[in-house]
């Protein structure tokens, strides 16, 4: 019986370089659409591993970057599974070649690119139908770095390349972080030990079936069953069955906080550990609970663990309520968690700094690199019990490096942030004594005062503003306040005063009384009309009550 999927661990070199190596994707994979974030951590997972190398040879003798899935179809592969790895490569070997790096492997990253087949070139890689051209003429034949944003408006591959470029110029700058002493031997590490398990199927839909499970089951044993059992196997049957009590309450008192067991022991291991894991979960903390009392350790988990719901259920606290807004939550849990733990003097003090920290450099564009290193500096000084001044110098010393978060809250398209909901949000909490946590849902809308529709026909806007005028104010900070969802249905694209109807409930639609939000309500109360003027006073407003809340 021939076989069904055949799988391969190979490296990037293989993986592009191999004479069979070409792929295209099939119609029904989704665009190309990795954003910063996901480029700078494929970037940063191999670069870690590269100085964890270089700093101990049995540490990452290879980087394992998870697997493909493909169906072999003629002369080529069709990609099911691991697309947007394969597209950020390719990417990255163009942003390479056009940088004109003297590097060893140069010839090798060409041909990584395309390849001559029977006195023909053919590219290594192919991408949809649609985008295929805009693929070819803006990345693979060359890249232009100069690009406008009009050029690079919704086009992930050229934003990509230049995400690529800025990570390789500070890799060969001194005076960075990031510095790489031989930036040729890293190029060498991505090539020849980063590796893919490339699993070559022979019948797409078996192959479409093997996605789902690989992506849906995952392992069997978690990192959490893994660790469990390494504690347990040194306990007599007495201790065992009092540990897994102990486990079954951890397991309660995580579902009881919202966050999955394996969660918590990352948090976990952040506060034992208080820098960057070089390895998988389960042998960090299987190190760090090497010849330890297992029953102890246990029990100092549970006590982390109650510490964690507690931050969690906490929905009175302005600063824990700002903090649930952010995409990165392991930092700013661990740091509480790790304060509660040891009992650090200056709690309170810690939290409101941390909070300012995290919006300062979110509001600035940084990624969660950005904030990696200073976290974890702020993690040994609270284990270390150090004087909040410590860790206050620490944290302005971070953000002095890069440009000031107030300079980002004059973008005109402000709405189009990820920060801007959470930053109103933020404001409204300081501006009443005592409020509960305010989820974003679906029921919680951005409200354009000045709407996106306001030249119709039907409307008075065009006697106020102008296309000159109301385009660099409809989308910035000045111009936005906070509905819920059916007052925001019922102002939108509405003249001013029937919008003023609206936010207080006499619009007689049924509405329920005044608008809850009082930012919105100071809307009303400061503005009889909405003009230009207008919009640049509460941008000042805004950007006083910002500096109030996050200056440090």
């Amino acid at each position: 019986m021939e076989d069904v999927f055949k799988p391969d661990n190979k490296t990037i070199r293989q993986i592009f370089g191999d004479s069979d190596a070409f792929y295209r994707m099939p119609v029904y994979q989704r665009p190309y659409s990795w954003d910063k974030e996901r480029v700078e951590q494929l970037w940063y997972d191999v670069l870690d591993a590269y100085k964890n190398h270089k700093d101990d040879e049995t540490l990452d003798p290879n980087y394992f970057l998870g697997s493909v899935v493909v169906v072999k179809k003629g002369n080529h592969y069709e990609v099911v599974d691991g697309q947007q790895r394969l597209t950020t490569l390719t990417i990255l070997f163009c942003t390479l070649r056009d940088l004109n790096l003297d590097l060893v492997k140069k010839n090798s990253i060409l041909n990584s690119i395309k390849d001559l087949v029977e006195d023909k070139e053919r590219l290594k890689l192919t991408t949809h139908l649609n985008n295929q051209a805009l693929f070819e003429e803006t990345v693979l034949r060359g890249i232009n770095f100069n690009a406008t944003k009009t050029e690079l408006f919704d086009n992930r591959f050229l934003q990509t390349a230049l995400y690529f470029r800025e990570l390789i110029q500070k890799a060969q700058d001194k005076n960075q972080e990031d510095y790489i002493n031989n930036f040729s031997d890293f190029i060498d590490y991505l090539f020849d030990k980063t590796t893919i398990i490339r699993i070559v199927c022979f019948d797409e839909g078996f192959a479409i079936k093997l996605f789902t499970v690989l992506n849906d089951r995952g392992l069997d044993l978690t990192p959490a069953d893994i660790i469990k059992a390494y504690l347990l196997q040194n306990l007599d049957e007495d201790r065992r069955n009092n540990f897994t009590e102990v486990w079954k309450r951890i397991e309660n008192t995580c579902k009881l906080s919202g966050e999955n067991l394996q969660g918590v022991f990352n948090f976990y291991l952040y506060y034992l550990k208080s820098d960057n894991p070089r390895k998988a979960l389960q042998d960090e903390l299987k190190e760090q609970f090497k010849d330890k009392n297992p029953q102890e350790i246990i029990l100092d988990i549970e006590k982390f663990a109650t510490y964690i719901l507690e931050i969690n259920a906490n929905n009175k606290d302005k600063d824990i309520s700002m903090l649930k807004y952010l995409r990165q939550s392991i930092y700013w849990k661990s740091i509480l968690a790790t304060a509660k733990q040891v009992d650090y003097p200056n709690y309170d003090v810690l939290k409101s700094l941390i909070t300012k920290y995290y919006y300062q450099s979110w509001i600035a564009n940084g990624t969660s690199n950005r904030i990696k290193q200073t976290s974890f500096n702020i993690l040994k000084k609270v284990k270390q019990k150090s004087n909040i001044e410590e860790i206050k110098a620490l944290i302005t010393d971070n953000l002095n490096k890069y440009d000031n978060y107030l300079g980002f809250l004059s973008n005109e398209n402000a709405y189009w942030t990820n920060w801007h909901k959470p930053l109103l949000l933020s404001i409204e909490y300081y501006q009443q004594d005592a409020r509960d946590f305010i989820p974003i849902s679906r029921d919680l809308h951005t409200e354009h005062i000045l709407p996106k529709e306001w030249n119709k026909k039907d409307l008075n806007w065009s006697d106020t503003f102008s296309e000159t005028t109301a385009k660099p104010l409809l989308n910035s900070l000045g111009n936005l306040t906070l509905l819920s969802g059916t007052k925001n249905i019922q102002a939108s694209n509405s003249n001013y005063m029937a919008k003023i109807d609206v936010y207080t409930g006499n619009s007689g639609k049924g509405i329920d009384g005044k608008t809850s939000f009082e930012i919105t309500k100071k809307v009303i109360e400061d503005y009889k009309v909405w003009n230009a003027e207008s919009i640049q006073n509460r941008y000042l407003w805004l950007i006083k009550e910002t500096q109030r809340i996050l200056d440090i």
